[in-house]
């Protein structure tokens, strides 16, 4: 996909001085018809708002029900998510009962509000799909998924794609993302399986209050289809995701050939929020900003007040690999990050908590501009790694306990 956006101009029309009276007057009976069509207007809209909200409806799902008519009736509720989701129409709320439902792929293209009530999705009949949940295009926009245990999904539990002003609150994700990374059954993917919960080119979304453990990975934000950018990813725990990152921000955007990155409006993991997570226990890094293939752009991210502790590779992970990549301007601050593992890719060797490398061997230039203060970093060896990393801000403001090597430029 990779299209550009459109810019849009704005025409402003001047008036000559040089009116004469009737030119006067013939304006102000426009304006006042202007005024009068757009109070009108407004009416209208606002009549089309309450119609759309008296129209919407909840949709019921039991695993007593029976899919057969529109879901409507308490009384008579459905029997599957999937079959509730097709019969609701924009702004429904799609309302599921506790227990088990063993469903795959359950699509979301319209703008709705699904809610579990101590329901569990189990997508382990990987005949009927790969993921558990997927929200997808831009006609889901606005749309809610909370409440809901995902398991056993081979891809992801929950997969949101090409879409925007998502809320996903208050799901557990457990045992997704099984066919593991490099596996075949993913082989499109760069280096993973989607990981458990997964924005690719999702913009404005709210993922909260989410319990993602004991998936091969946790928490993912990706852009091969075009920005995922002004994302807030707060209050999650994430714990003992096997074989990779807790919290992963990575630009997949390619370009070959490249001579710059990519540019904002076509693509790029930026400006996106990681606030108050717990992401403990996991494979890799506890939170990594990473750009991958030659023209990938992960900048200008925020990671503050999160706690991250005895994963695999260091807390707080931010790599460069390849040439005409943005790395920068990224923002570390008020975390907790302790006991966790070294940066393979930086050499560190020994426990680190916060790694910043560029593989300039690679071709990819130096990291600039990042901000790592008011941390607190204990129980590592290294509390801060650099490779290639230039502008370096407020290193000195943090708090080093139990740290062998506080700060160690390179």
């Amino acid at each position: 996909m990779n299209n550009s956006k459109n810019n849009e101009s704005k025409k402003v029309r001047g008036i000559s001085r040089k009116t004469n009276c009737w030119f006067n007057h013939a304006n102000r009976l426009r304006t006042s018809l202007r005024v009068a069509i757009g109070s009108a207007l407004m009416i209208a809209s606002a009549a089309m708002l309450l119609a759309t909200a008296a129209s919407a409806a909840t949709r019921y799902i039991a695993t007593t029900g029976t899919d057969t008519g529109d879901c409507t009736d308490p009384a008579a509720p459905c029997r599957t998510i999937t079959y509730g989701v097709a019969q609701a129409i924009a702004g429904d709320t799609v309302s599921v009962a506790a227990g088990t439902y063993t469903e795959a792929d359950v699509t979301i293209d319209k703008q709705l509000s699904v809610t579990g009530n101590n329901a569990t999705l189990d997508a382990r009949n990987h005949d009927a799909g790969d993921q558990g949940f997927i929200i997808s295009g831009s006609e889901a926009s606005g749309s809610v998924l909370q409440g809901f245990t995902v398991m056993n999904a081979g891809l992801e539990g929950i997969f949101a794609w090409n879409t925007s002003n998502l809320t996903i609150s208050g799901n557990t994700l457990v045992h997704n993302d099984a066919y593991g990374p490099f596996s075949e059954q993913c082989a499109n993917q760069p280096d993973d399986c989607g990981e458990a919960l997964h924005l690719q080119s999702v913009t404005n979304s709210v993922v909260s209050g989410n319990y993602v453990h004991n998936n091969v990975g946790g928490i993912l934000l990706t852009d091969e289809d075009g920005p995922t950018s002004g994302n807030v990813i707060s209050e999650n725990r994430v714990f003992h995701n096997t074989k990779d990152c807790g919290i992963t921000l990575a630009s997949h955007f390619f370009i070959d050939q490249c001579t710059t990155p990519v540019p904002p409006e076509t693509g790029g993991v930026y400006q996106n929020q990681v606030l108050h997570n717990t992401s403990n226990g996991n494979g890799a890094a506890g939170i990594g900003f990473f750009a991958g293939p030659p023209g990938a752009a992960a900048w200008g991210n925020v990671a503050d007040g999160n706690i991250a502790m005895h994963n695999g590779f260091p807390g707080v992970a931010i790599h460069s690999h390849t040439p005409c990549q943005n790395a920068n301007d990224n923002v570390v601050i008020n975390n907790t990050l302790a006991g966790n593992g070294p940066d393979e890719d930086a050499q560190t060797l020994y426990p680190t908590g916060v790694s910043v490398f560029s593989d300039i061997s690679a071709g990819a230039d130096p990291i600039q501009n990042t901000t790592i203060s008011n941390n607190t970093i204990k129980h590592e060896y290294y509390g801060i790694f650099t490779v290639n990393a230039s502008n370096l801000i407020g290193l000195e403001s943090n708090t080093f306990i139990n740290v062998t090597v506080p700060i160690s430029i390179h």
